[in-house]
């Protein structure tokens, strides 16, 4: 799905930026926009509801399957190898963008600046994220 459709089938939307949005979240009886939105470079559509809700229960209100938040595969991309469960490329573009939240809350641990339990939820993420693509690549 594009981002234009999704756009669409919600309220009191407003660009806040290149690529990134706000609106109210139609999962839950939003009064004023909670639920962020921002497409990738590769076409992938991120959700954030401020108010708690999860992605799917904002795809599941708006008629749309958790897939249509993802661009399709380009068919001239190299099929997976037997062993393989995500296209490596793939896989390093997701660490690098945890490496890059480990790298802003390392430095804002050294410039002093207070480190919240949210930031610390954060960096916890991050670190499960880089488990969670060793284990998927077979590093156990």
């Amino acid at each position: 799905m594009s981002i234009e459709n999704m756009l669409a089938r919600l309220d009191k939307v407003k660009e806040t930026g290149p690529g990134t949005w706000l609106a109210c979240c139609p999962a839950h009886d939003d009064k004023h926009p909670s639920l962020s939105i921002r497409e990738t470079d590769d076409g992938t559509i991120l959700l954030k509801c401020w108010a708690g809700c999860g992605a799917n229960d904002v795809v599941e209100v708006l008629g749309m399957t958790f897939s249509d938040l993802f661009p399709d595969r380009n068919s001239n991309s190299p099929p997976l190898k037997p062993h393989e469960k995500w296209p490596p490329r793939d896989v390093i573009r997701a660490l690098r963008e945890e490496s890059m939240v480990m790298v802003i809350a390392g430095s804002a641990i050294v410039a002093g600046e207070k480190f919240t339990e949210e930031d610390n939820e954060r960096v916890l993420l991050a670190a499960c994220r880089f488990h969670a693509a060793a284990r998927e690549v077979g590093y156990d």
